[in-house]
C-alpha cells in the first residue's frame, strides 16, 4: 500500500493568531513513503490544523507537481456526509473510473492546482485502508481523536463549515506564495456538493481577513458541486408545491421564496424516511451532531446568527410526524435552519452582492434517478440566478447519476468529468458572463447501447412537446388494509439493486390499498425528458394533514415494470374538495411503442416517506391526468 507520512503537532497555534499552517505544511513535503516507493510524483502535506475556532481539522495538502509554473490555482476538494478527506485523493489520474476518474487530487495536481481536502468539522476518520487508489495516513493524530474535539456536525452551517473551509484555504495562501488567491476553485459530492453551493453564493472569502488581517482574500471563481442539495428543507421532506416568487414553479419547486429568511411559503413536506434514517445513523456512528449547545462567538454571516440549533432534537421532532404546524418551535427552527443557514436558494444577500460584479462560474451535476437530492436541486438554482441576470455562468448536467438508485455508469461519470473540467479551466483565470445551456443523459437500464444526450436553454427547454394521458376515476386511503409491496420493491435505501437482467428498480405488482392503472399502449416511439406532473382532481375525507405520493413505470409488452420516476404531495389544510398539481422527480427515458404507463397512487409509499398520522381517504371522482414533457 502506498503511504505518505502524516505530522502529529505537538503545539497549536490560537486562531486568532495563526497566519500560516502548521510547521508541518513545508515546501518539502514528502513526495514518497518511509519505504521509498513514489507516491504518484506527488507531494502532500497531513497534519491537524486549527480551524477559526479552534476545532482541530484532519487536513491534507497536495502540492502541484513539478513543472506546471510558479502560480498556481487552489481548488477545495470536499467529501460526502459520513466520508472523510481521502474519498477525492488518488494515485492516478483515472480514480476509480467513475465519479473520480480524471476528478481527483493527482489530476488537479497534474495540472498545476493545490489540492485542499479535509474532514469535515464533527466526523472522525475510517483510517489508512480505504484502497489502493487512495492515500492512506497511518498515524494522523486526528484518527483517534474524539471528535468532538473537532467540533460538531452542523450539517452544513454557512457559520461552520463553510468558515472552515474558507479559513484552512486561507492559511494555505499564506503560507505558499506561489498559491494565486484569485484563482480558486471548490468542488464536492452530496454533502460537499451542498456546501459547493453555498460556497458559490460568496464569490470573495473575506472572513478570515476579517479575523486575522494577516490572512488573504480570496477569490472563488468557480464551483462544480456533484449531486447536491441547495435547500436541505425541500430535498429530506420535498412538499410536491412549487417554488419561485409566486410559488408555482414546479421546476423551482422549494420550502419556501428564495428571499425568505426563514424558509416561510410552503408546508413542511412528506420526510424521506428511509433515507433519514440512515443519514442520521451514518452521522451518529461516524461523529457526534450539534446538540444545541455552540455559541455563536463569531461575527455572524449577514449579521444574521442561527442561535441554538440542536440537531437530536431536530431529528427526534421529524419522527413524530405530521401535522407540522409553524406554532411549533422546533418546527419554525428546522424550517429555518435548513433553508437560510444551509440552503444556496435562500442566499439572496450573496446572490445580489454578485449581481453588478463579478459571478462565480457554477458546473452543476444532477441525477435524475437520484430519489435523495432530485434534479430540482439543480433546476431551482438554474432559475434563480437566470432570472437575476440571464448570462450568469451557471450549467446544469444531467444523467443516471448520484445516490441510489442511480446505476452511475463509468462512461456517464467520464463524459462529465470531462466536460467539468473544460468549464473549470474556462473559468478559473476569471469568472465570466456568458450563454449557458442544461444538458441531459438519458437514463438506459442495463447495458442497451448509447444513451440519448440533449440540450435546452433552460430546464423546460430541454423538451419540446408533452405527452398527455388520461386515467379513469378512482382513489386510495391510509392507512392501507395491507402492505404494498411496491414501496420496499421501488425504494432508493431499501429496495433491491436489480430485477434479473435489468438495474432499474421494478414493480412487485399492483398497488395495493391504492390506486394503479395502465395507459393504451402508446402508438409512437416518444421521450419523457424533464420533470412531469399529475393533475388530480380530488375529494379529501378525514384529515387536515395528509400525503398523495405517486409512482410511474414503463410497462413492456413482455410485463416487464421498470420504474421511471416517482413524486409526492403535502397536503396541509388543503380544501375538502380541489385539484392539485402532484409534480415527479423527473427523468429522461424513452418510451418505445407498444409500451404502457402505469401510474400508481398512493397515500403511503414506506419506508420512502413517513405516512401521515391522521386517517384519511382521497377519492378521484373524475380521472386523473398524466402530464409529461417530451423531445
Amino acid at each position: 500500500m502506498l503511504l505518505l507520512f502524516a505530522v502529529a503537532l505537538l503545539a497549536l497555534p490560537a486562531a486568532a493568531s495563526a497566519t500560516t499552517l502548521p510547521a508541518g505544511f513545508t515546501q518539502s513535503c514528502p513526495a514518497e513513503s518511509p519505504g521509498g516507493e513514489p507516491y504518484g510524483g506527488l507531494r502532500i502535506c497531513s497534519g491537524s490544523v486549527p480551524s477559526f475556532d479552534e476545532a482541530k481539522m484532519d487536513v491534507d495538502l497536495t502540492q502541484p507537481m513539478q513543472g506546471t509554473g510558479t502560480s498556481h490555482p487552489l481548488i477545495v476538494m470536499l467529501h460526502g456526509f459520513g466520508n472523510d478527506k481521502r474519498e477525492w485523493e488518488s494515485t492516478t489520474d483515472e480514480g476509480d473510473g467513475a465519479d473520480k476518474y480524471r476528478w481527483n487530487s493527482r489530476w488537479f495536481a497534474k495540472h498545476g492546482y493545490y489540492v485542499l481536502s479535509y474532514t469535515a468539522r464533527g466526523f472522525s476518520d475510517d483510517g489508512p485502508d480505504h484502497g489502493s487508489s487512495q492515500p492512506a495516513t497511518p498515524g494522523d493524530p486526528s484518527g483517534s481523536e474524539d471528535p468532538a474535539h473537532r467540533g460538531f456536525i452542523h450539517l452544513k452551517s454557512r457559520d461552520y463549515e463553510i468558515r472552515d473551509t474558507q479559513w484552512l484555504a486561507a492559511l494555505v495562501a499564506a503560507t505558499y506564495p506561489d498559491v494565486d488567491p484569485n484563482r480558486v476553485a471548490v468542488s464536492g459530492g452530496s454533502y460537499g456538493g451542498i456546501e459547493s453551493w453555498l460556497q458559490a453564493s460568496q464569490a470573495s472569502w473575506t472572513f478570515p481577513n476579517a479575523q486575522d488581517p494577516s490572512l488573504p482574500v480570496l477569490s472563488l471563481q468557480v464551483a462544480v458541486p456533484k449531486y447536491p442539495s441547495t435547500d436541505l428543507a425541500y430535498s429530506l421532506a420535498p412538499n410536491g408545491h412549487g417554488g419561485g416568487p409566486g410559488l408555482d414553479d414546479l421546476y423551482e419547486s422549494s420550502q419556501g421564496r428564495p428571499d425568505s429568511d426563514t424558509g416561510q411559503g410552503n408546508p413542511i413536506g412528506a420526510t424521506k424516511e428511509s433515507y433519514i434514517n440512515g443519514l442520521f445513523t451514518l452521522g451518529a456512528t461516524k461523529g457526534i451532531f450539534e446538540p444545541g449547545t455552540s455559541a455563536d462567538s463569531f461575527p455572524c454571516t449577514y449579521g444574521d446568527c442561527e442561535g441554538p440549533h440542536p440537531i437530536p432534537a431536530w431529528r427526534a421532532r421529524t419522527e413524530l410526524g405530521d401535522p407540522t404546524p409553524d406554532g411549533d418551535a422546533v418546527i419554525q427552527q428546522i424550517r429555518r435552519g435548513l433553508t437560510e443557514f444551509r440552503g444556496a436558494y435562500y442566499q439572496d444577500e450573496g446572490w445580489q452582492q454578485q449581481v453588478d460584479g463579478r459571478k462565480v462560474a457554477v458546473y452543476s451535476i444532477q441525477g435524475w434517478t437520484d430519489d435523495l437530492f432530485e434534479a430540482v436541486e439543480s433546476f431551482r438554482m438554474f432559475k434563480y440566478l437566470k432570472r437575476l441576470d440571464s448570462r450568469w455562468p451557471v450549467e446544469v448536467a444531467l444523467a443516471d447519476v448520484g445516490h441510489s438508485r442511480a446505476q452511475n455508469k463509468p462512461g456517464s461519470w467520464q463524459r462529465l468529468n470531462n466536460q467539468a473540467f473544460q468549464w473549470l479551466q474556462s473559468n478559473i483565470d476569471g469568472s465570466h458572463e456568458q450563454q449557458t445551456s442544461v444538458s441531459s443523459e438519458a437514463t438506459v437500464c442495463g447495458e442497451r447501447g448509447a444513451p440519448q444526450l440533449v440540450v435546452g436553454r433552460s430546464p423546460e427547454g430541454l423538451a419540446n412537446g408533452t405527452l398527455s394521458l388520461d386515467y379513469p376515476p378512482g382513489g386510495t386511503a391510509s392507512p392501507l388494509g395491507a402492505a404494498d409491496p411496491n414501496g420496499p420493491a421501488t425504494d432508493a435505501v431499501a429496495g433491491p439493486l436489480v430485477q434479473p437482467g435489468e438495474e432499474c428498480r421494478h414493480s412487485d405488482g399492483p398497488a395495493i390499498g391504492g390506486y394503479t392503472q395502465y395507459s393504451a399502449p402508446l402508438k409512437s416511439a416518444t421521450t419523457y425528458v424533464g420533470l412531469g406532473h399529475v393533475t388530480v382532481p380530488y375529494v379529501w375525507t378525514g384529515a387536515v394533514s395528509g400525503l398523495l405520493a405517486a409512482r410511474l413505470f414503463d410497462v413492456a409488452p413482455d410485463g416487464t415494470e421498470l420504474l421511471m420516476t416517482r413524486g409526492v404531495y403535502r397536503l396541509e389544510n388543503d380544501p375538502a374538495t380541489g385539484t392539485l398539481r402532484l409534480p415527479l422527480y423527473g427523468n429522461h427515458w424513452r418510451l418505445a411503442p407498444g409500451h404502457r404507463i402505469r401510474l400508481d397512487l398512493t397515500q403511503v409509499d414506506t419506508p420512502t416517506y413517513r405516512p401521515s398520522n391522521i386517517p384519511s381517504s382521497l377519492a378521484f371522482p373524475s380521472g386523473v391526468t398524466l402530464v409529461l414533457p417530451t423531445r
